[in-house]
């Protein structure tokens, strides 16, 4: 089994500005990752598909020696731009495309979800017939209930296994209050990878009745148990597992991806 870090820890304030990543500051962050000893990164949070972005990526990443396991890919570009989505990767010698999250128009009711649902099974087919597979990447918001079923139902039931994958995240199922192992057994035949990202439960200041709140941190510093979580995947067979973390509470995401690596290469 081996690691991969999600990029998105460093690339979080370009998407947040809506900023395609500068290069320079992408090389120096995939540097880093590969100094610290990831075997492989997902893209993610980049910006938009482009033939400079292809050329970048698979020429940094074979310089560093860093394998690209999966994408997180713009909504936009798998809808309107899809060859080229598919030249990426190709190039970067990469099968497992995804979307970060459902568009938000989509989120609000069964029938959109069902619409959304549709778009992706066709996505994922047109990704299939050229090897590469389509995952659907899970947040909490998809265990709000519609026709008395989790969103992430709906979008289970009306795709097709071959042609949609789940990425299953460990802090969002957390979130959603569902039991990780059993989510993982329920869709074991949809899994291609998993993205590992620990919880903690901080304090809100709240001066007259301190409830906490969920804060992501790096894996062993938060409350999931990670170990069964590992078996589970050591059983499956899957040949890498994804450290993702969206934002470090320090502001040093360097150290707490460290702090992840080091941890989970101690339960591996």
């Amino acid at each position: 089994m081996k690691i991969a870090v999600q990029m998105i820890g460093y690339f979080m304030p370009y998407l947040k500005e809506g900023k395609a990543v500068e290069l320079s500051f992408a090389k120096e962050a995939l540097k880093n990752a590969k100094e610290m000893g990831y075997d492989g990164v997902q893209l993610s949070g980049f910006g938009r598909v482009t033939n400079e972005i292809i050329d970048f990526y698979r020429d940094t990443c074979k310089e560093l020696g860093l394998k690209i396991v999966a994408t997180h890919i713009n909504y936009l570009d798998l809808t309107e731009n899809l060859d080229l989505v598919i030249k990426a990767h190709k190039e970067w010698n990469c099968n497992l495309c995804g979307i970060g999250a459902m568009p938000m128009n989509y989120q609000g009711s069964y029938e959109k979800y069902i619409e959304f649902a549709n778009t992706i099974d066709a996505i994922g087919e047109s990704l299939l017939k050229e090897n590469i597979f389509f995952m659907y990447h899970m947040h909490a918001f998809e265990f709000m209930k519609f026709n008395n079923k989790f969103g992430l139902e709906i979008l289970m039931e009306n795709t097709s296994i071959k042609n949609v994958k789940l990425l299953i995240d460990t802090y969002w199922a957390q979130y959603g209050g569902v039991n990780i192992l059993a989510l993982i057994d329920r869709y074991s035949d949809r899994i291609n990878t998993i993205h590992l990202k620990d919880m903690k439960i901080v304090s809100t200041g709240e001066k007259f009745f301190d409830l906490g709140k969920q804060v992501i941190c790096p894996l062993g510093e938060g409350n999931i148990d990670f170990k069964p979580i590992v078996e589970k995947i050591k059983k499956l067979k899957i040949d890498w597992i994804i450290i993702e973390q969206d934002y470090s509470l320090d502001n040093d995401i360097n150290g707490d991806y460290k702090k992840s690596l080091d941890f989970l290469k101690k339960i591996v």
